[in-house]
């Protein structure tokens, strides 16, 4: 079989403090990528420059200057659309990367070519360089490949409604670019959702070991969506919608997106009640603290969401 090739692209919106970690990590790996292409997202620091220090360093890095900001789903399409490699890895310009993660993940993607991507496991810190957690599958502990059924009765229903491994994922680009790529509509969970609906499909391939660094930073476009919960569940609407829409109502079983959608939204008035505030604060500060989040939270769990931008009709095209 020829050897598979690997695109790893990467948007960045001023995270200039941020891009030699992640430029280094993504190009250092013990199997470097074939091509490398960071998009600049119209960013008004030092973003730029810091990018073009490391163009005569890796000759298969590529940088594309955008014009004005798009957001982070419409530049990560552009990448897309430019990227060539069989696989793509989508890298957040503040995350990191584990220096073996592209030669493992490749070669049990090489094992299982009909897999629709490959992931491992991911370490989540905070802005302090702490560790507050870590993202793997519980019922899998060694290589291994999951065809659709075992993906939905070994994963998706076992796990969290909320559990992502995106930031240690690479997809097979047939694939991805068939399930619509990441759609605008559900923001921060449209790397989820593209590698929930690939994998229902598709099959996925897992190893158990630690493949990223996900940092959960208060500015991030993730932890925006979760310090507003209204907005949390309109995406949670919105993909529940699209996962039964005709284009997607295959993979995902009625009654799995129904437990999906329902759990998700009580994690999600669960974590706003207990806020993000001080680790430290005494027990009876943070409770005190937390009963104003309570009515909001309350409110949450009978909130519909707002699926008005989302039309099921156009669901099976890409963006």
């Amino acid at each position: 079989m020829p050897r598979a090739t690997l695109s790893v692209v990467m948007p960045n919106y001023n995270h200039a403090k941020f891009l030699p970690r992640s430029i280094e990590a993504n190009a250092n790996q013990t199997r470097p990528p074939d091509e490398f292409i960071i998009l600049d997202d119209g960013s008004t620091d030092e973003s730029i420059a810091v990018i073009e220090s490391y163009l005569p360093r890796y000759p298969f890095l590529r940088l594309i200057r955008g014009e004005r900001n798009v957001g982070v789903n419409e530049a990560n399409r552009r990448l897309f659309a430019a990227a060539t490699g069989d696989y793509i890895h989508a890298a957040a310009a503040d995350d990191d990367r584990f220096p073996q993660f592209f030669e493992h993940a490749l070669r049990l993607a090489e094992a299982h070519p009909q897999a629709g991507l490959v992931f491992g496991d991911v370490v989540v810190k905070n802005e302090l360089d702490e560790v507050i957690g870590r993202v793997a599958v519980g019922r899998w502990t060694e290589p291994l490949y999951a065809g659709p059924t075992r993906v939905l009765n070994d994963y998706l229903d076992v796990e969290l409604a909320s559990h992502s491994a995106s930031a240690a994922t690479i997809y097979r680009r047939a694939a991805f670019e068939e399930a619509g790529w990441y759609r605008e509509e559900l923001g921060p969970w449209a790397d989820t959702f593209a590698a929930r609906a690939i994998g229902l499909k598709y099959g996925m391939c897992y190893l158990p070991e630690e493949f990223a660094t996900d940092y959960r930073l208060p500015a991030s476009y993730s932890q925006q969506t979760k310090d507003n919960p209204r907005q949390a569940i309109d995406v949670i609407a919105r993909a529940a919608r699209l996962m039964q829409s005709e284009a997607f109502r295959d993979r995902f079983p009625l009654d799995h997106v129904r437990r999906w959608e329902r759990q998700f939204r009580r994690l999600v008035a669960w974590n706003h009640f207990l806020g993000s505030g001080p680790r430290h604060a005494s027990f009876l500060v943070r409770n005190v603290k937390r009963l104003p989040r309570l009515l909001t939270a309350l409110q949450v769990l009978t909130y519909a969401g707002d699926t008005s931008c989302y039309d099921t009709t156009n669901a099976t095209r890409n963006p």
